[in-house]
């Protein structure tokens, strides 16, 4: 493994922002979980190469575990915007409900 903690601290802060990030962005929940799963088994395949004490299991292992991490965040973001749609259209029957109430009280008098 990689004996420089900065890289996993790294790593771990910008798969939980982007996934957030993307998260924002409309129908876009299963990209950030895709390009977390290729771009980190890539490099659990490249840095071997360059670094004599690395193995590329506990790489690819950990590229799994950030995968899941982005999975974890992306669902969870889609779930919050979801519920948060749904409980605004229901605000907005419960205004125009109340609207045409109003109306109908006001022709009746």
């Amino acid at each position: 493994m990689v004996d420089d903690v900065q890289f996993y601290i790294y790593t771990l802060l910008a798969v939980i922002v982007l996934s957030i990030i993307v998260g924002f962005l409309p129908k876009k929940y299963y990209i950030m979980p895709l390009v977390t799963l290729v771009v980190m088994t890539i490099l659990a395949f490249v840095l071997p190469n360059f670094y004599p004490d690395l193995d590329w299991q506990p790489l690819l292992g950990y590229a799994v575990f950030l995968t899941l991490l982005s999975l974890a965040i992306s669902v969870s973001m889609w779930i919050t915007k979801r519920n948060r749609r749904k409980a605004k259209e229901v605000r907005n029957a419960e205004k125009v409900i109340s609207k045409a109430e109003e109306k109908e009280e006001t022709h009746k008098r």
